[in-house]
């Protein structure tokens, strides 16, 4: 196993701009020299993480989280430190593929399954280009689907049932992995049978693009089943899968929104009209993790669900998910009462289209949905709309609320200054008591004279030279054996970047206290003076801590060696002491 040099490391992570890297998984905006965005480690509702393109690190000012490129990928992806250079490398077109083998190690099950579900998609997709799948490809004409966009999204056919058992089982899999991958059942008589036959076979990928699941639409147009998908495996999990994620979320990033569907062919139906930028649910559900995968992609949402009263309580109850997520949420314009594959067919590409550029802000959905459920024929029903959109526009801002209350006075009749009143009395009402855990701090006890040391030491290789022949260590143990990384690294430096240190093998403690010096509000600057007066108050604290034993033999000897000794002595005594 060969190991990865520093050297390399160091050039991968000056060649890979964190502002970049962390912009392919959140939504950054820029406030004065540095990047805020949505921290992705804690539940966050404000902008608390902060980027520094200068520094090349990041950092949580509320749960701590902070580290440089390398930190971020590794704990965002949930892989080893490895794992996330030679992914950072190939970012930046740095091949590290000879070290890929030091990774984690891999579960040969279920890369079996991944061969699996990959041969099968090949299968099915190479089987509707064939003689044998002419009905299925006038089918899908007919539908609107030429070729180039059905290999686009791997669209293939399966007939007779036991099709893909005969075809998977000459390619050596056996009955196991075919039933572990759900591609095949055990029928009440005991014999394998396909799961999937005589339907049109949309493969599921995960967020890297392999081939998980699939979602099979019915050949016969009859058929009382319409859809089936397949049941959750060691590969695909509904709830962590967005459909068209790994084709989409380039396109979102671009284009700074992504719009967010209920199935398959409503996201083929958005790729048709010039739309990338789309995803789809499998569902009117959504998850914890669905949810941070379309943060990944934009914060800036369109929902684009069927145009009739489910789809508008499907966009009411995820678009509420997501603005709880501090996600800008908006409504694709529909007014036909179709899905976007019907819409696309009977309508055309360009109204669909148009219904993003027309999309609908959240507080007019929302004045439009509490009117569709109350209706406005008497007072009663009035007065539940008013109290259902007033309670939404809590969260609005000054000018959202003068402007929806003016439009919802409109539409209710009832007078404008007295909807300001009410939503008014609303906001001063006591806001009910719930436990909300205090925030984590680092809490490292190192005092502000052993911080400026440090601080002095990471600006100036002559600060750290001067602490090394006059103190040589600190009181506290973590701010101690950071000096003494700080020390090793200007052997081969003349100047320290925090960002590279942050790649070292070293604590995560001594990691978040390296971020800590860096970010906090220090003198930035090299100054002797400082210097020597920080040094001489950790010497004073240290004899006025009791240690005068110590102390009165200390000034009866010469030898820099004897006088470190003794020093060390004094610090042991008084963490002892402390410890007590």
């Amino acid at each position: 196993m060969r190991r990865l040099p520093e050297a390399l490391i160091n050039d991968i992570r000056s060649k890979a701009d964190i502002v970049d890297t962390i912009s392919r998984y959140l939504t950054l905006s820029k406030k004065g020299k540095n990047y805020w965005g949505i921290c992705p480690f804690h539940e966050d509702h404000d902008p608390s993480m902060s980027v520094s393109p200068d520094r090349q690190i990041y950092k949580c000012f509320v749960c701590g989280a902070g580290g440089n490129v390398f930190s971020f990928v590794k704990d965002f992806e949930k892989i080893g430190f490895l794992d996330a250079v030679i992914k950072t490398g190939d970012s930046v077109g740095v091949d590290l593929s000879e070290y890929a083998q030091s990774a984690a190690p891999v579960n040969p099950e279920k890369e079996r399954l991944y061969e699996l579900v990959d041969e099968a998609q090949k299968f099915v997709s190479y089987q509707l280009f064939t003689h044998d799948g002419l009905q299925a490809q006038e089918l899908m004409k007919a539908r609107g689907y030429d070729q180039a966009l059905l290999e686009t999204f791997g669209v293939g056919v399966v007939y007779d049932q036991n099709q893909l058992i005969k075809f998977l089982s000459a390619k050596g899999f056996n009955d196991k992995e075919l039933i572990d991958a759900d591609l095949a059942r055990m029928s009440d008589m005991g014999e394998l049978r396909d799961v999937f036959y005589q339907r049109i076979m949309f493969p599921i990928h995960d967020p890297y693009g392999r081939a998980i699941a699939f979602s099979a639409r019915a050949l016969d147009q009859d058929s009382k089943v319409k859809y089936i998908n397949s049941t959750e495996t060691d590969l695909y999990t509904k709830g962590n899968v967005l459909y068209n994620y790994h084709r989409a979320k380039d396109a979102a990033r671009k284009a700074g929104f992504v719009i967010i569907t209920e199935g398959v062919t409503d996201s083929i139906a958005f790729t048709k009209a010039g739309r990338d930028n789309v995803v789809s649910l499998l569902g009117v559900a959504c998850t914890d993790a669905q949810v941070n995968l379309i943060k990944q992609c934009s914060q800036t949402v369109i929902l684009a669900f069927d145009g009739d009263k489910a789809g508008y309580e499907a966009s009411f109850q995820i678009g509420q998910r997501l603005r709880k997520a501090n996600c800008e949420v908006h409504v694709w314009y529909n007014d036909s009462g179709l899905d976007p594959d019907d819409a696309v067919r009977q309508l055309g590409a360009d109204v669909v289209s148009k219904g993003v550029d027309d999309r609908i802000h959240w507080y007019d959905f929302i004045l439009m949905y509490g009117i569709g459920n109350y209706g406005l024929e008497s007072f009663e029903n009035r007065k539940r709309v008013v109290e259902f959109v007033l309670k939404h526009l809590n969260d609005a801002d000054d000018l959202e609320k003068s402007y929806y209350i003016k439009k919802l006075a409109e539409k209710t009749q009832f007078d404008e200054g007295v909807l300001h009143q009410q939503i008014k009395s609303s906001l001063n009402m006591p806001a009910p008591k719930i436990y909300t855990p205090q925030a984590s701090t680092n809490g490292f006890k190192v005092s502000t004279a052993e911080r400026n040391i440090i601080k002095q030491m990471l600006v100036s290789k002559e600060a750290a030279y001067i602490y090394r022949d006059q103190l040589g260590f600190l009181v506290s143990d973590l701010a101690s054996d950071f000096a003494l990384v700080i020390l090793d690294s200007y052997r081969h430096s003349d100047i320290i970047d925090v960002a590279d240190l942050l790649s070292m093998d070293i604590s995560e403690g001594m990691k978040m206290f390296a971020l800590e010096m860096d970010t906090g509000e220090y003198i930035s600057t090299y100054d002797k003076e400082v210097l020597l007066q920080n040094i001489a108050l950790v010497k004073r604290h240290l004899v006025d801590l009791g240690v005068s034993d110590l102390r009165d033999r200390q000034t009866d000897k010469d030898i820099l060696d004897e006088k470190t000794r003794l020093l060390e002595e004094a610090i042991a005594a008084l963490r002892k002491k402390e410890g007590a």
